[in-house]
């Protein structure tokens, strides 16, 4: 890739002003290579290291570098916002240098230091992978999302360094992954994103008390506005989906996801979910990882995330009620809800009919694009530590395949 004309000057300006250099324009794939591993360095001050043990969540200035020479990628010194990121590691323990907690990156998009040659990226998230000792689980999940036409992130890998000071540590190899931004969403959807929802806590569904009420953050709402909430302060969206839900006759409720959400998106979701066996999902029993956008016309899209912990599990794909593995000495439930929209769908025959027919394209869908050979080609490309681990997520889709072919012989489809 060249850089050409006033874009190379203005390049080059900006490196010489930041002292660096820059040895190629990427576009938004080459930050999500899966032919080779990139070299992450996040450089902070030593002052930042306290601030983001006592509020993780909360950016800090940092400096951020990358390199991928089998991608044409050479970047240092980039400015950036940094935080932590995370439920289970960041309660364990937030410490940055002590542990190894989930990243988010977001470059600087305008003002005199805009990253233009950037394309359109505007931030990266850095998995750990603490609870994935196979390192595909998130690689593998998405490839499937997507090729059944879920929109989902894609994933690379880095190794990653942190510098603190004058001290770097080695911090280990962490999944590149894609994050649900306005640049996502543009880039995914035709119609304009009004706004893009996400659960506040485990166990959140739209039927939750409150669901709707409260503003753009966490502190005073059940869902968290990630988008829109400038343009549009409000969340009448998400209340008309709510409203649906309160509708008792099954066919109306039926006709009524059909006007005020994209439905066979969610079915399709939701079997990609009961393959890959995702319990910390919405159709899990967590209700839980899982994003709503909606449209300017109120259409809501349903998206996955948190996909670490899936090929792990296994439960019936058509019990409404499942359990779900111990995580924590105190926390673990035999049998628990899923979520309330693939439970009725569960209890409704025209929804699950088109449920068990996504099941059976996502046996097929796994075939076609031989997932087993793409978790194969990923373990090897990034030296996965545990062969065990890997081998059981490749055993993972031929048990799940004859699972669905069992499911399908038993309702006669």
């Amino acid at each position: 890739m060249k850089l050409r004309g006033a874009f190379s000057v203005a390049v080059l300006i900006l490196v010489s002003f930041l002292g660096t250099e820059a040895k190629a324009a990427p576009n938004a794939n080459d930050f999500f290579s899966s032919t080779s591993v990139s070299k992450i360095t996040i450089t902070i001050t030593e002052d930042k290291v306290g601030p983001l043990a006592r509020e993780p969540k909360t950016a800090v200035e940092a400096r951020f570098a990358i390199e991928n020479e089998n991608a044409g990628i050479s970047f240092k010194n980039l400015p950036v916002k940094f935080n932590l990121k995370g439920t289970s590691t960041l309660r364990q323990n937030p410490s940055l240098i002590n542990n190894r907690p989930s990243l988010r990156v977001k470059f600087k998009r305008d003002g005199v230091m805009k990253l233009g040659f950037l394309g359109t990226l505007q931030s990266l998230t850095l998995n750990s992978m603490t609870q994935d000792v196979s390192k595909i689980h998130e690689y593998s999940a998405y490839k499937l999302y997507n090729a059944m036409n879920v929109p989902a992130p894609r994933v690379g890998y880095a190794q990653v360094t942190l510098v603190v000071g004058k001290r770097s540590y080695q911090k280990g190899l962490f999944a590149v992954i894609e994050p649900y931004d306005d640049a996502f969403l543009k880039s995914r959807f035709n119609t304009p994103t009004k706004h893009l929802y996400e659960p506040c806590k485990h166990w959140t569904d739209v039927n939750r008390a409150g669901a709707a009420g409260g503003g753009e953050k966490c502190d005073t709402a059940v869902f968290e506005v990630k988008e829109g909430w400038k343009k549009n302060p409000n969340k009448d969206d998400l209340r008309a989906l709510i409203k649906v839900q309160r509708i008792r006759d099954n066919k109306s409720w039926w006709k009524a996801m059909d006007r005020y959400t994209d439905r066979d998106e969610f079915i399709r979701m939701w079997a990609v979910d009961n393959f890959i066996s995702a319990w910390d999902s919405y159709s899990g029993v967590i209700v839980n990882n899982y994003y709503l956008r909606s449209d300017s016309m109120g259409v809501f899209t349903m998206m996955p995330t948190g996909t670490d912990e899936t090929f792990a599990f296994n439960f019936r794909m058509d019990d409404p009620y499942i359990g779900y593995p111990l995580i924590y000495d105190d926390f673990q439930i035999t049998t628990k809800g899923r979520g309330s929209m693939f439970t009725r769908c569960l209890r409704y025959k025209p929804c699950f009919h088109q449920y068990l027919d996504e099941l059976k394209a996502a046996k097929e869908t796994a075939k076609q694009i031989d997932l087993v050979g793409q978790m194969k080609t990923i373990a090897a490309q990034i030296k996965a530590p545990s062969i065990w681990a890997v081998q059981s997520t490749q055993n993972w889709v031929g048990m799940k395949s004859k699972e669905v072919d069992a499911l399908l012989r038993k309702y006669g489809r």
